[in-house]
Formats: structure tokens, C-alpha cells, sequence
């Protein structure tokens, strides 16, 4: 369509549902309130991966080999904006399609609160859960990236404000780690993919990653479900039709 080729891919932020196994895969919470979607993406972000190796040198000997111990959980770091200025259009229904979205904002009569913003992002990724001792862990989705973590840090930078001391841009600088349950870290160790191969059909608002979440639980793996069904568009799902999760080797692709 038309639309299609000037729409702009917000990231979104999606809580799990909280569980006390430490086993169970967890699942993707649909309730409102506990999706976040960002007005300005990111300009950049980075991956940090670290390896642990320990230092066995006996006395007297010049050097040793490296000898490896574990490699830690992989980090991202983001850079977040919010801005009441009036500069950045304010999120809407359509703020996908920029020039529409930009439109519907500057005709919204809603304001725009940058603190109220914060506590809805604080409740999806930093509030603390009393089911699970600790704050919940998010899928980050954007574009290609897909990102099952825990925050770890945000500091919150105030840049401009109002005469009367209201916020108008906030910074927030994040830090999310890698949180993997040990089943989903032992299948990923093993580069192993669950013996599933069926058809589920596909309502309103399914979006590819999470459906290969709840299957695979991996959200990754909806490359290679948008590959096996021949899908073009994996953002436009279209309700009703019905998708086939298959069984996938142990090197990510269809069996």
C-alpha cells in the first residue's frame, strides 16, 4: 500500500507477565498500560558482550593461555527523549505515517506531559513487582532488533522546562541486560529449537515476534517463520489468516 512505504517504525517496550519459575518461559503481557511505545527513536544504541577468562600463570612462568570461564549477559544502551515542546509531534493513532501522524497531532486537543510519559515507561520497565521481588522483564522490538531484558539503570537528564519549572525535554539514559530463563538459555547454548510444527491463525494485533515468542520462545526465530510462509510484510498481518509455525532445525531453519 501507499502508506506503507513512509511508515516509521517506533520501538516498543512490552512487559512479561510475572512468574515465580525460574523455568517457565514466560509470556508476553497483554494488559493496557504495560506496552510502551517511545516518541523519538533512538539515534543510535550499542551491544556490549564480555568473555571471562582466567589467569592460571604458575610462578616463575612468563605468560599462560587463556583459559575460559563464561561470557556474560549481553547489554544494550539507550539514549530516550521526550519532548513537550512542541517541536516533536506529540504520539498519535497514525503516528506511524509521518506527515499523517504529524497532522492528527497538531489537531489533538491532548497536552502532552512529559512526567506523565516517564511514569508510564517506569511502570513497564523499572516498577517493582511484588508477585516476583523485582522489577518485570521487557521485549524490546524494533525493526530488526528483538531484545528480551531487564532494565539495569536509567538516569534522567531534565533539559528545558516552563517558567514555572515544568519539564519540557527529558533525557533518559538506559541500560537493559540480557534475561533469559535457564530453559530459553540452555536451548540458545545448544542452538536447539522446540519439535513444533502447526498452524495458528493470526487476530487482531498479533505481530510476528511475539507469536514466535509464545511458540518457540524465542522471538528472534520470526525471520524464519516470515521466511517459511513466504511473508513480504511481517509488520501487516492481516486477522484471520492462518500462519504455520514449523519445526525448526537446529541451525534456525525450517525442517
Amino acid at each position: 500500500m501507499l502508506n506503507d512505504q513512509g511508515k516509521l517504525e517506533k520501538m516498543t517496550l512490552q512487559a512479561f507477565q510475572s512468574t515465580t519459575s525460574p523455568d517457565e518461559i514466560p509470556q508476553l503481557s497483554e494488559e493496557e498500560g504495560d506496552t510502551y511505545v517511545v516518541q523519538i527513536n533512538p539515534s543510535s544504541y550499542t551491544f556490549n558482550n564480555m568473555l571471562n577468562y582466567a589467569d592460571r600463570q604458575g610462578q616463575g612462568d612468563s605468560g599462560s593461555d587463556a583459559v575460559f570461564c563464561n561470557s556474560e549477559p549481553t547489554t544494550m544502551n539507550f539514549n530516550f527523549i521526550w519532548d513537550a515542546t512542541g517541536v516533536v509531534p506529540k504520539p498519535s493513532d497514525l503516528g506511524g505515517i509521518p506527515l499523517v501522524g504529524a497532522i492528527a497531532s497538531a489537531l489533538s486537543d491532548d497536552e502532552y506531559v512529559v512526567m506523565d510519559e516517564i511514569e508510564k515507561f517506569n511502570h513497564v520497565v523499572y516498577d517493582y513487582s511484588g508477585e516476583i521481588h523485582r522489577p518485570r522483564k521487557v521485549l524490546l522490538l524494533w525493526g530488526m532488533l528483538s531484545f528480551t531484558c531487564a532494565l539495569t539503570s536509567v538516569s534522567y537528564e531534565f533539559k528545558l522546562f516552563k517558567p514555572d519549572g515544568t519539564p519540557l525535554r527529558v533525557q533518559a539514559t538506559c541500560a537493559f541486560q540480557e534475561a533469559l530463563t535457564d530453559t530459553e538459555r540452555e536451548n540458545e547454548e545448544e542452538n536447539s529449537s522446540p519439535d513444533l510444527n502447526h498452524i495458528r491463525e493470526v487476530h487482531d494485533g498479533d505481530k510476528l515476534p511475539l507469536m514466535s515468542h509464545q511458540v518457540y520462545g524465542d522471538s528472534r526465530r520470526y525471520i524464519e517463520v516470515a521466511r517459511h510462509n513466504k511473508i513480504v510484510n511481517f509488520r501487516r498481518l492481516l486477522p484471520g489468516t492462518r500462519m504455520n509455525m514449523p519445526r525448526l532445525d537446529n541451525k534456525g531453519g525450517s525442517a
